[in-house]
């Protein structure tokens, strides 16, 4: 079983919808985490974070956030890895046909361009969030 990775907030508002925002704390949160290394959320700012469907949520409540390492890693691959991946490979073939810098430039931009929309769209409905509220003394 994979690790979780585990991080303490807590919920600064909670709207009509009972969409709640949470705000983590990066350095406190990140002390003990054997990811800091890897991890963007360490870079000394605060994070706030969304989650639906917070009915038992209320402002001012603490909350332990938790993902499951391989979805992390999977995450980091889907956001960055892939994304350049598909610019070197756009910048390649464009280069290949066309001995033009601008049409390779364009075609390397266009890359992100057009996977970001359609990894929205692919990925629509299959959000998975995962916290427990912590209850304080």
């Amino acid at each position: 079983m994979a690790e979780l990775l585990k991080h303490t907030g807590v919920v600064i508002s909670v709207d009509s919808n009972r969409t709640a925002t949470v705000e983590v704390m990066r350095e406190h949160a990140c002390t003990g985490c054997g990811e800091k290394s890897s991890c963007t959320m360490s870079d000394g700012n605060n994070v706030r974070i969304t989650f639906k469907n917070a009915n038992d949520l209320a402002k001012g409540d603490h909350v332990e956030i938790a993902i499951d390492s391989r979805s992390f890693f999977r995450s980091l691959l889907t956001v960055y890895a892939v994304p350049l991946v598909l610019m070197l490979v756009f910048a390649a073939v464009a280069d290949s046909v066309q001995k033009n810098q601008l049409v390779t430039a364009a075609s390397a931009l266009a890359a992100p361009a057009v996977y970001f929309p359609m990894l929205k769209i692919f990925r629509r409905g299959k959000v998975s969030q995962t916290y427990r509220k912590v209850t304080t003394p």
